[in-house]
């Protein structure tokens, strides 16, 4: 009976054992699930400033050259 009891043990050792690997992999895939969201979200952010700050630069770029071209013209 007593080699029983200890093959019952070693397999609710390796179950626990298991169980926690499984819930430390669930917990770091959400870990590393959010930091992509936020990576996204702030990478995005930048961009649209960035966008806005080169279409800003476009149309004084635009500007000057009307500019240049009104004071070169015959």
């Amino acid at each position: 009976g007593g080699g029983g009891s200890a093959n019952l043990g070693a397999a609710v050792q390796a179950d626990w054992e298991n169980r926690q690997f499984t819930g430390a992999l669930a917990l770091n895939v959400r870990k590393l699930f959010e930091f992509v969201l936020q990576f996204e979200s702030t990478t995005r952010n930048k961009i649209a400033i960035l966008n806005d700050k080169l279409t800003a630069l476009e149309r004084k770029l635009e500007f000057l050259e009307a500019q240049h071209s009104s004071v070169t013209a015959p």
